[in-house]
């Protein structure tokens, strides 16, 4: 697991902090996860969109990982809650995963706690562009397929 701080671009830190602002007092929220986002930003180094690695897991990056426990792939988009999707793979930055990938980079090793335990993935590659519906699309064969037509196998992750 990295110990080294996230880095987060100004853009989506004054976003993420006005969904953790709006969702404080939210009783349809789950604290929990508002205060682990919450404790990830304060420590973020905050740059601007140029001056980010170009392998830097931000809002709407697609990101493959690879989870050590079952040994299999899954290829997910990291989104705002009204945009999640899990069977999609549009996962919300609310969510373990999403709060456990943001600010991170390829190679980086992360820990989601998820229902049914913790588990350890490691970041495999991230781009970031203008996102599509066609940006991940499951097929009958339980895989995932990027907008390159690269195809990985589905990963079952709680988001």
């Amino acid at each position: 697991m990295t110990d080294r701080s996230i880095i987060v671009t100004d853009g989506d830190m004054e976003r993420l902090r006005r969904l953790v602002e709006a969702l404080k007092h939210s009783l349809l929220r789950d604290q929990r996860q508002l205060d682990l986002l919450d404790q990830a930003l304060e420590s973020a180094e905050v740059r601007r969109p140029n001056q980010v690695p170009r392998d830097l897991v931000r809002m709407n990056s697609s990101v493959r990982v690879l989870d050590f426990h079952t040994r299999r792939k899954g290829l997910y988009t990291l989104t705002f809650p009204d945009e999640a999707r899990v069977s999609r793979g549009f996962i919300s930055v609310l969510a373990p995963l999403g709060i456990a990938m943001i600010g991170h980079r390829t190679g980086d090793i992360i820990e989601a706690k998820i229902p049914g335990g913790v588990r350890r993935l490691r970041i495999e590659h991230v781009s970031y562009g203008p996102r599509s519906s066609k940006k991940h699309v499951l097929d009958e064969s339980n895989r995932t397929e990027d907008a390159s037509g690269q195809s990985f196998p589905d990963c079952t992750l709680a988001a």
